[in-house]
């Protein structure tokens, strides 16, 4: 919950909306690449694109924060 919230937080905007539509996160829905795309404005390959983007960025908040698989498990 929080832990996840501080992270998504420090992504640009655009990354997290789409982290946060497609795994349900934030109290959002889960969404397609095709809900998710149609919602902003975008196309589904790019919605792809910014959901690996948004998925590297949220490895290095994690590393950055010290966090280790262990104190998520």
């Amino acid at each position: 919950g929080d832990l996840v919230d501080s992270w998504l937080d420090q992504l640009p905007e655009k990354q997290r909306r789409v982290l946060e539509r497609r795994y349900g996160l934030g109290g959002a829905e889960i969404s397609t690449l095709e809900e998710v795309a149609a919602d902003l404005n975008l196309t589904r390959e790019r919605v792809r694109q910014i959901q690996i983007e948004a998925l590297d960025q949220l490895r290095r908040v994690i590393k950055r924060g010290g966090v280790t698989r262990e104190s998520l498990l």
